[in-house]
C-alpha cells in the first residue's frame, strides 16, 4: 500500500488584543510542531507528511489569514474557514490538508483540524491539552488522532531524546534551518546554531541534533548560506559539549579543505579515526588532504581502503589516478580514471586528465578522444583547449620517434 499523502500546514498562533504575539517565539513553536507531526506521522511509513512552507513570497493566496510578517514566515492568527480550506491548491494525489493551531507555554495546546477536500468535509477537528512536560505525549496524541482519522496505524516510535527541554531546544534549531533553506531572512544568522547548541548540552547523546547542526555548518561554510567562521565555532562548540562527536571533526576537516587547508584538515581527520577508526567515510578525505599535502604515497594508501569499502565511489577513483600519476604509475592512474569517468561521463575534469596521461602513454588516438569529449562538453574548438596539450603531444612524439 502506498503512503497516504498529507500536506500539513504550519500552526496559526493566537494574538492579543492588540493584534501581537504574545511571545514571539510562539511562530517558531507553530511551524516546529507542525513538522515534528509531519515526521512522527511519517515514521510508520503509512502516511507522507509533507510540511508546507509559508513566506511572504510563497504564502498560499486568498485563503490565508495572515496577520504577521517574522522576517519573512508567514504567521497566521487563525485557522481557515472550510470553504477556503478547500480552496487551497494541492499536490497531484493529495486529497487531504492538516491544519489549526498551537500553543508552547507551561502547556501544550493544539487544535487539529483535518480537510478532506474531494468531499468538502471536516474530517478531523480535535484538541490535544496537556502540562509542557508532555510535549512527547501531546505529538503523539496528535499523530494518533489523525492517523486514525484518515485510517491509517500509527506504529509506536521513541523520540531521539527523552528531554523535553532538549527538544524543544532543537525544534528551534529545525525553525533556523528550515530558514536558510526557505531563503528567509535571518537576521543574526551566526545565531542559527543556538538551538541545536543547548539541546546538546542539554544531552550531548542527541544524535539527531548533532547532525543537523553539521548538515547546516556546511551549508554555511561550502553553499554559502552563512559566514564561514560561525559554522566552525560551532563545530568547535559542540565538541565542549559532546567530545566524542566524530562528525564534528569530519565537518571541521571539510570547512579547512575548503579554506585550502589540507594540514588542518588533516589533523581534524585523524582525530576522527582516533574516536571511529572504522568511520570508512574519513578514508577518502584523508586521501584527499595527504594529496593536497604532496604525500600520494601515503595518499594511495587510504583511497585504496576507501574504495575496498565503497568501489564505486567516484570521488575516491579520481583522487586515486592523481595519486598514481603523481607516482609516475600512469597505466594504473589511467585505469583508475576510466573507471571514475564510467561513473560519472559528465567530468569534463577527467577527460583532459586522460587525455594527458595518455598523450604521455604514446596512445595517441585515446588522447584525441578525449579532446573531442572536452570541445563537446565546454563547447570550445579543439585547437582552443590547451596549448600545453598540443606541444606535449609534438614532445612525446618526437621523443617516440627520434633514432636512439
Amino acid at each position: 500500500m502506498q503512503p497516504l499523502p498529507l500536506l500539513i500546514f504550519p500552526f496559526t498562533v493566537p494574538l492579543d488584543g492588540a493584534g501581537k504575539m504574545r511571545d514571539p517565539a510562539q511562530g517558531i513553536y507553530a511551524r516546529a510542531m507542525a513538522r515534528a507531526l509531519a515526521d512522527r506521522l511519517s515514521s510508520g511509513g503509512k502516511i507522507n507528511g509533507n510540511c508546507a512552507t509559508l513566506t511572504s513570497q510563497g504564502a498560499p493566496g486568498d485563503g490565508e489569514s495572515a496577520d504577521q510578517h517574522e522576517n519573512g514566515w508567514v504567521v497566521a492568527s487563525q485557522p481557515w474557514t472550510l470553504s477556503e480550506a478547500c480552496a487551497i491548491p494541492l499536490p497531484d494525489g493529495t486529497e487531504h490538508l492538516l491544519h489549526g493551531s498551537a500553543e508552547l507555554t507551561d502547556r501544550v495546546r493544539l487544535r487539529l483540524l483535518l480537510v478532506d477536500q474531494p468531499r468538502e468535509a471536516l474530517a478531523l477537528d480535535h484538541i490535544v491539552l496537556r502540562p509542557r512536560g508532555e510535549l512527547f505525549e501531546a505529538l503523539d496524541e496528535a499523530a494518533e488522532v489523525v492517523s486514525r482519522a484518515l485510517g491509517r496505524e500509527l506504529p509506536e516510535q521513541e523520540w531521539p531524546t527523552a528531554d523535553v527541554e532538549a527538544y524543544v531546544a532543537y525544534m528551534r534549531g529545525r525553525d533556523m534551518s528550515a530558514a536558510h533553506e526557505a531563503g528567509v531572512h535571518v537576521l543574526e544568522p551566526a545565531r542559527s546554531f543556538d538551538g541545536y547548541l543547548e539541546a546538546v548540552r542539554r544531552d550531548p547523546l542527541f544524535a539527531e541534533a548533532q547532525e543537523r547542526l553539521l548538515a547546516l555548518a556546511l551549508d554555511f561554510a561550502l553553499d554559502g548560506r552563512g559566514p564561514r567562521k560561525a559554522a566552525q565555532e560551532a563545530c568547535e562548540r559542540l565538541l565542549v559539549h559532546a567530545p566524542g562527536a566524530h562528525r564534528a571533526y569530519a565537518a571541521l576537516a571539510e570547512i579547512a579543505l575548503s579554506q585550502g587547508l589540507p594540514a588542518i584538515a588533516k589533523d581534524h581527520l585523524e582525530h576522527v579515526l582516533a574516536l571511529r577508526p572504522d568511520w570508512t567515510p574519513a578514508f577518502p578525505r584523508l586521501g584527499a588532504a595527504l594529496l593536497a599535502l604532496g604525500d600520494p604515497a601515503h595518499a594511495l594508501v587510504w583511497l585504496d581502503a576507501a574504495l575496498r569499502e565503497r568501489p564505486a565511489d567516484a570521488n575516491a577513483l579520481i583522487g586515486r589516478g592523481t595519486a598514481l600519476d603523481k607516482l609516475a604509475r600512469r597505466e594504473e592512474a589511467v585505469e583508475s580514471w576510466t573507471r571514475a569517468l564510467a561513473l560519472d561521463p559528465s567530468r569534463t575534469e577527467l577527460h583532459e586528465q586522460l587525455a594527458q596521461a595518455l598523450t604521455a602513454l604514446g596512445r595517441h588516438d585515446e588522447a584525441r578522444a578525449h579532446q573531442q569529449k572536452v570541445a563537446q562538453q565546454t563547447g570550445k574548438p579543439r585547437f582552443l583547449l590547451t596549448a600545453g596539450l598540443r606541444a606535449l603531444t609534438a614532445f612525446v612524439r618526437r621523443l617516440t620517434t627520434s633514432p636512439r
